[in-house]
């Protein structure tokens, strides 16, 4: 008898232990670095979508189903990421809910109970480094905006990038099981690169642009994006929907002289920007732009082979209705680099530097969360006059070419 009570202490001092570590947890707690890494192989994306007390989670890895068999998966449901989170859920083998695979990486589809929960948090942990990576999803934006799911019309896999190369077939696949109507609104407007950090926000989003047209397809037929622009999707009478924006087919690199100059912007005088945006010779003043700024062709060309490696990894971090380089997000991206940790709670994103050669006293940046109709996506840098020192030193390290990389 003495040993049957003593086991099930055991257990339940065990149990309490595990109660009490997974008390801990909080999601304003974790250090979200690695999915702004573009070197890592765990950064993801969900898309989610709620149906009454379940959901069904589409979950795109940059990794492939052999690397995913190396991990556990479970999920935590929340209302609130500074909530303390006491449960977690195991799912049984994630490869089991393997949906398809890419050159980019592998998709999967779960159906999970959810109640009336805000947040779903997925944790994958590496079995071998025993290491957790969790990834966080708004549940719903609104009770019909989860209900279709965009898809490449030849081989019906989800679409998971905020991008998409013109001329891509695309089609809309209800969630509800029934044929759709489904309205598109096609917006061909030039969003300006954001404001530095210094000065009042030029954000798209407080100013309203028009859309040049409007027309409707039903979700059992294909779409053919042949213009340039932005696509909105949402059902006839429903405001919130999906976005897809369609470049070039070289995007996210940039492949012009317009787009290079127009990309430069964060490194420029108002004046030596509009004499480049306004003239026939771009290139010519663009190569003089680097080399007259640096002294030497070879500091020259490793600072435009850094600078545009940095705005084409913030075009696929950061793309949302926009650019990614014409983002908050994708300016401080461009300018400092990936940040040494991440901090989120409900409204905010924190960027933190650790102190380098760059950033002798290291700095941080608050993003605020702006969920709009476009995207769950939008963030606003909160913008500081004590940022200003700090911004025209590093963009004359970025000039000259004296930035370390």
């Amino acid at each position: 008898m003495r040993k049957t009570w003593s086991l099930l202490w055991f257990i339940i001092l065990i149990l309490l232990v595990n109660n009490s570590a997974l008390a801990q947890t909080q999601i304003s707690n974790i250090d979200f670095n690695f999915l702004y890494d573009i070197n890592s192989n765990l950064r993801g994306k969900i898309i989610a979508s709620r149906q009454d007390s379940s959901a069904l989670v589409l979950l795109h890895i940059n990794s492939p189903l052999d690397s995913i068999k190396n991990f556990d998966a479970s999920y935590s449901i929340i209302n609130n990421l500074n909530d303390v989170i006491t449960t977690e859920i195991k799912i049984n083998n994630l490869a089991h809910s393997f949906l398809s695979e890419d050159d980019n990486g592998s998709q999967y589809v779960l159906k999970l109970k959810v109640g009336d929960a805000k947040y779903f948090v997925l944790w994958l942990t590496d079995l071998n480094k025993q290491t957790i990576y969790p990834f966080v999803k708004l549940i719903s934006r609104h009770p019909n905006s989860g209900n279709m799911v965009l898809e490449y019309a030849n081989i019906f896999t989800p679409i998971f990038n905020s991008y998409l190369p013109i001329n891509s077939e695309i089609s809309l696949k209800s969630l509800r099981g029934r044929q759709e109507s489904i309205q598109v609104d096609y917006y061909d407007y030039h969003f300006l690169p954001a404001s530095p950090p210094m000065y009042s926000p030029n954000d798209s989003l407080a100013a309203s642009f028009d859309k040049v047209n409007s027309f409707s397809f039903e979700s059992t037929d294909k779409l053919q994006m042949v213009k340039q622009g932005l696509y909105y999707f949402h059902l006839a009478n429903e405001e919130i929907g999906q976005s897809i924006l369609v470049k070039d087919a070289a995007y996210p690199k940039f492949s012009q002289i317009d787009q290079l100059v127009e990309a430069l912007r964060y490194l420029t005088t108002e004046e030596e920007y509009q004499k480049m945006l306004g003239s026939i010779n771009k290139k010519e003043l663009f190569d003089e732009f680097w080399l007259n700024n640096t002294s030497s062709e070879v500091k020259a060309k490793k600072a435009i082979r850094a600078y545009y490696t940095r705005a084409n990894e913030a075009n696929i971090l950061f793309t949302t209705y926009k650019e990614g380089w014409k983002t908050d997000m994708g300016m401080i991206y461009i300018i400092f680099g990936a940040p040494s940790s991440v901090f989120m709670d409900n409204n905010d994103v924190m960027w933190i530097y650790s102190k380098s050669f760059n950033l002798p006293d290291g700095v941080s940046f608050t993003f605020k969360h702006i969920n709009t109709a476009f995207t769950d996506q939008h963030y606003i840098l909160q913008r500081k006059a004590e940022f200003q020192n700090l911004w025209f030193r590093t963009v004359d390290m970025w000039r000259s070419g004296k930035k370390e990389f």
